[in-house]
Order: structure tokens, then C-alpha cells, then sequence
């Protein structure tokens, strides 16, 4: 197993520069320059040559990619915009994305593991019923629209949350967006959890166990959820990958100045070292997810666990 991790890790860095180098060609060969996105309109062409020449966008792009991967060791990958740090500009907005994140992740799980659960146990009942009328309902509906009709609702008619984020709001700035996430992930999970648990009730084993007299609870919490946990966690887990850049809709709507704002921001300033890093970033939080989900499988399963060890 630990091996297999290690392996994991190692091919871990390559797959992320990859991730880098795919970012880097878009962004190289889409239309635009650092100079048109960020000075004004009214520039002069000779000024405009001077700023792409001083942020390194004139070089080739052979020595542009390697300037950022030398920066990408030393920790220093400077901005085109601002020609600050790109890793001290994000280091300010990394614990808000993840507080936002975790919010948002830990809720989802909890609201959507539990109403798939009891939806799977009280099959065909009322609750199942309107449950899965709104989660149907609220998948189809995308995470923007949701945001938006959040925002005039709660913010704009109502006015009991701020329509934008500032620090001294505190958590109270966090409700709306953390309410977004929790709205575009609950539906998903609340579905898969129901027709897995659904899958594993109709198997012989509980049926047999429920003959012998197990109590309902130990067939449903030892039984049922604990075979039906396979695509949950792969859910779960792959919900927390999302953590760095599944609130970038939330971010851009309520103006949380957090990494997705920050990439959004960048693109449009064809600011492509902030692009390429976040995107470096989230890659890297993607596959440790994805480590995470076979190390929790092997630990789950014992078979799983066994063929890692041979």
C-alpha cells in the first residue's frame, strides 16, 4: 500500500504541469494581450508594446513556460496585472475559499447523505415523494440561477443577508453562498445515496437478515449503508476536490474576493501565471482526492485492501 501511494504521489507533479501546459496554450492563443486587458483604452500603441515587453509576454513561448515553472520552484510566479506574487496574492485569498469550501462541503454531505438515506428507507412514501420532486427540481436548475434568485430574494427583496461579502460580516457574509453551493451539490448526492441504498435493501442478505430479527437500525447502519458506501464516498470525496474551485460561481456572484474570484479576475486580464497557477492548484487538490478515494476504498474493503498489499 505504500508503495502504491508513493507512486501516486510522483505521478502527482507531472500530471499537474500537464495541467499547466494545457492552460498555457489557451491562454496563449487566445485573442488578447496583458497591455489591452489592463491599461486604458486610450493607450498608446508604443505603451502598450512597453507593458507586454516588461511582464515577459514578447518572450517565446518556450521561455515564457519555463520562466513560470522556475518561478513555480523558487515560489515566486509574478502576476502580469500587478506584478506582485501570485503566491502571496492567493495565500490572502486561500483561507476564505476554503472556509467557504468546507462549508459548503460538510453541509452537502450531511444534508444530502441523509434525505438520499431516508428517502431509500421510506421508498414510495410522501417524504420520498416530495424529496425527490425537489432534488429533480433543483438539479435541473443551474448554480448561477440559483445564485442570483438567492441573491434578489434573501438580499435584495427581503434584505436579511448583505449582497456582497466583506470581512468584518464574518460568517453572516457566508450564508449566501454557502447556501448556493449546498443547492448545486445536495440533488447529486441526495440521488446517487437513495439508489445505492435502495440497490443494497433489495439483496438477499437483508432480507435475510431482517428474518433472523437484526433490529431495523443495525440492518440499515451495519448492513445496508456500509455496502452502499462505494459511490458515496467517491462523491464525497470527489465534492471536497471541488473545494478550491467549486465555489467559483458563488465567489464571482456575492464578490467573496477568494482564489475563484482571483481566476476568474486573472482571465479576463489574460493574466495567464494566475490562470496557470490556481489551475496548478486545484489539479494537485483533485488528485489527492482521488488518492484519498482508493485509500478509503482499500480501508472499507478488505479485497481492495489485499490486492494493494500483494
Amino acid at each position: 500500500m505504500g508503495k502504491y501511494i508513493l507512486k501516486r504521489v510522483l505521478y502527482m507533479i507531472p500530471l499537474a504541469l500537464f495541467v499547466t501546459l494545457i492552460i498555457f496554450l489557451i491562454m496563449a492563443f487566445t485573442p488578447g494581450d496583458p497591455a489591452t486587458n489592463n491599461l486604458p483604452l486610450t493607450a498608446e500603441p508604443h505603451v502598450k508594446q512597453a507593458y507586454n515587453e516588461s511582464v515577459g509576454y514578447t518572450d517565446k513561448l518556450s521561455t515564457r513556460y519555463l520562466n513560470f515553472l522556475k518561478g513555480l520552484v523558487k515560489g515566486e510566479v509574478l502576476s502580469y496585472s500587478s506584478r506582485n506574487n501570485v503566491f502571496d496574492e492567493l495565500k490572502q485569498r486561500f483561507p476564505l475559499t476554503i472556509r467557504l469550501g468546507m462549508l459548503g462541503f460538510i453541509m452537502s454531505s450531511i444534508i444530502g447523505v441523509t434525505l438520499g438515506i431516508v428517502s431509500a428507507i421510506k421508498q414510495h412514501s410522501f417524504f420520498d415523494t416530495v424529496t425527490t420532486i425537489v432534488v429533480v427540481l433543483f438539479s435541473c436548475v443551474p448554480t448561477f440561477f440559483s445564485g442570483v434568485l438567492l441573491l434578489l430574494t434573501f438580499s435584495v427583496k427581503i434584505n436579511w443577508f448583505p449582497s456582497f461579502f466583506a470581512v468584518e460580516q464574518g460568517l453572516r457574509g457566508l450564508v449566501l453562498p454557502t447556501l448556493t453551493t449546498v443547492l448545486g451539490s445536495v440533488p447529486t448526492l441526495s440521488r446517487l445515496t437513495r439508489s445505492s441504498m435502495l440497490s443494497v435493501l433489495n439483496q438477499d442478505y437483508i432480507r435475510t437478515a431482517r428474518a433472523k430479527g437484526v433490529p431495523e437500525r443495525s440492518v440499515i447502519w451495519k448492513h445496508a449503508l456500509k455496502n452502499a458506501s462505494f459511490p458515496i464516498i467517491m462523491v464525497l470525496l470527489s465534492g471536497f476536490a471541488g473545494v478550491l474551485g467549486g465555489s467559483i460561481v458563488s465567489e464571482t456572484i456575492y464578490s467573496v474576493p477568494g482564489i475563484g474570484t482571483y481566476m476568474t479576475t486573472a482571465i479576463s486580464q489574460k493574466n495567464t501565471p494566475g490562470v496557470m497557477l490556481c489551475a496548478f492548484l486545484m489539479s494537485l487538490v483533485y488528485m489527492i482526492a482521488m488518492l484519498l478515494i482508493d485509500i478509503t476504498f482499500a480501508i472499507v474493503d478488505p479485497r481492495i485492501r489485499v490486492r494493494y498489499q500483494e
